[in-house]
């Protein structure tokens, strides 16, 4: 019943067809990337939710838009140094509130752009482009996730080739992450080479609505591509970056060390290693 509901909603939604900020739906998803450090494929998971009304969406993570959130009002950002303060004099550490994915991405169909709110390093980044249209090649196979059948389909995006999971039984041109374009919700979608996935595991029709990003006052406007270069400028020399920007604070790191006290030469692993979600830079 509740899944017919939904499918009701939508249909009468694309009907209608009156932009508004009102979810209509949201998914969670699950999101697997490797992991930056080691190269480990699979090595990182994040959560992450799509509120998606009329043909509007936002895609983020729950729980780092709970901290950002606290950190925007005065009143916010006490409560949020008294929980971690709580925490650390309980040995509670698991207790600290800490952010999850670091990406916000907000599709605004009536401009035709995609808003993406994202950090590198320590800086902070947003940029605007135009809603991609992927050149999808839908095929034959089909499986069920969640109850709803759904059909795959291919496409080369932003440097690497994706398989997306989509039901036409949910009329929602809308997915997680960038993707979308073909004729229903993405549920389900990895590159080729399986370093990035998401996969989608609840759906439901919330009473919210699509919110403003909180701090967004704080980004610096970009594009993507040298957001992009300035994330792996971080990735390749992180100690670098950081003492460049906290110099005239007196602040100097240095040193880092693995878990047998070696001195680490580097933190993250090169790009011919593992590279970003997006290659094309």
């Amino acid at each position: 019943m509740k899944r017919k509901g939904i499918i009701l909603s939508m249909c009468l939604v694309a009907i209608a067809a009156i932009a508004q900020q009102k979810a209509e739906i949201e998914v969670s998803y699950t999101e697997h990337q490797p992991n930056m450090r080691t190269g480990e494929k699979n090595g990182v998971t994040h959560q992450y939710i799509l509120l998606a009304g009329g043909e509007d969406s936002k895609f983020f993570s729950p729980r780092t838009e709970y901290i950002d959130s606290l950190n925007s009002t005065p009143e916010g950002k006490a409560k949020y140094q008294e929980m971690t303060r709580s925490a650390y004099l309980g040995g509670k550490m698991d207790d600290i509130p800490r952010a999850d994915g670091s990406y916000y991405v907000v599709k605004n169909a009536t401009d035709n752009k995609y808003t993406c709110y994202d950090t590198a390093g320590t800086e902070k980044f947003y940029y605007e482009e135009e809603i991609p249209q992927p050149k999808w090649e839908v095929r034959d196979s089909t499986k069920t996730i969640l109850g709803y059948e759904c059909f795959v389909a291919t496409a080369d995006f932003h440097g690497r080739k994706w398989s997306v999971w989509f039901t036409p039984e949910i009329p929602v041109v809308a997915g997680p992450w960038k993707l979308q374009g073909v004729p229903g919700l993405i549920l389900e979608a990895a590159t080729e080479d399986g370093l990035y996935s998401f996969v989608a595991d609840g759906i439901q029709q919330p009473d919210k609505n699509i919110t403003p990003i909180y701090l967004s006052g704080e980004y610096g406007k970009t594009d993507r591509i040298k957001f992009l270069k300035a994330k792996r400028s971080f990735f390749d020399n992180p100690l670098g970056k950081i003492n460049a920007q906290f110099s005239g604070r007196g602040v100097t790191i240095s040193n880092v060390r693995d878990k047998d006290g070696q001195s680490v030469e580097r933190i993250y692993v090169p790009r011919e290693t593992v590279d970003f979600i997006e290659t094309d830079y």
